[in-house]
């Protein structure tokens, strides 16, 4: 629409005031009762929209000053417009990406809207509602990124990526293919940040890191001279998703909120806010 582009964000706060008027009232009362009338059933605590995230994945979640405090956007901020329209408060479950469906399916959180593929793995075990159109991209060091036109290119080369990531996944077939015509293939190492596979090739671990079309754009302008997408060497061919339990009371609730902040220009704005094209924001 991990990490979109993209599916789901810069508001500051970690929980969304509820309106009303003047507490000790009868209005109050009936005011607050109506705000909080569209949170869904099945919220792990009520009243409070709970979602696990690795705020290490800029433009969608990290930090305002790189190592703590408030987390913003686009995913964030698409939490916090999540539980405006319900009327709830937002609660940041911050994790490990490796540890964010693995807390999803202890319930230590309401969803994951953070970057993850739709892959077919994950639906398997879990349901999502689409947010944005997706797929990998590579980046290396502006000369080498300029000779990389198509996947085959990568073969024999050190490809750094997220560890448990879907970008991991596409490496590794594409280093199958790589072996299938009689090619080098690729080394793949994993690293558990993704501030770490930049550093790899930063360092001259790795030649090449492969990541979202939504983060690599924001690493080489972040890296200027450093770091450059080499355009071609994928295809968009996947979609971010928002996911919630298997057949759980949420999942429902969740895609008709993405709609309805989709269709009133909520996700659109958002996406803006962080440079994004609006374009890759998809939920139907």
């Amino acid at each position: 629409m991990k990490k979109s582009i993209i599916g789901i964000a810069a508001g500051i706060s970690v929980a969304a005031l509820l309106t009303g008027c003047a507490a000790g009232t009868d209005s109050a009362t009936d005011t607050d009762a109506a705000v909080s009338s569209n949170a869904p059933e099945g919220l792990v605590n009520a009243n409070t929209f709970t979602a696990c995230i690795d705020p290490e994945y800029a433009p969608l979640e990290y930090y305002a000053d790189s190592t703590g405090g408030d987390i913003i956007g686009f995913d964030a901020d698409g939490i916090r417009a999540v539980a405006d329209y319900w009327g709830v408060e937002t609660k940041f479950e911050v994790t490990s990406f490796d540890g964010l469906m693995p807390g999803l399916q202890s319930g230590k959180c309401d969803v994951i809207f953070g970057g993850l593929y739709m892959s077919e793995e994950r639906l398997q075990i879990a349901d999502a509602a689409a947010v944005m159109n997706a797929g990998p991209a590579a980046l290396a060091a502006p000369d080498l990124a300029a000779k990389l036109k198509e996947g085959d290119d990568l073969c024999g080369l050190k490809v750094a990526t997220q560890s448990a990531s879907s970008n991991s996944v596409s490496v590794q077939k594409l280093s199958d293919d790589c072996v299938d015509a009689g090619k080098e293939p690729i080394t793949n190492t994993e690293y558990p940040k993704t501030a770490e596979t930049v550093l790899a090739v930063i360092n001259g671990k790795s030649d090449v890191l492969v990541e979202t079309n939504v983060a690599a754009a924001y690493m080489a302008t972040q890296n200027d001279g450093l770091l450059a997408v080499a355009n071609g060497v994928f295809d968009p061919d996947t979609t971010f998703g928002v996911f919630t339990p298997k057949d759980g009371e949420l999942s429902p609730a969740i895609a008709e909120a993405l709609r309805a902040l989709y269709d009133d220009g909520t996700l659109a704005k958002i996406a803006a806010d962080y440079n994004l094209d609006a374009s890759i924001v998809d939920v139907y």
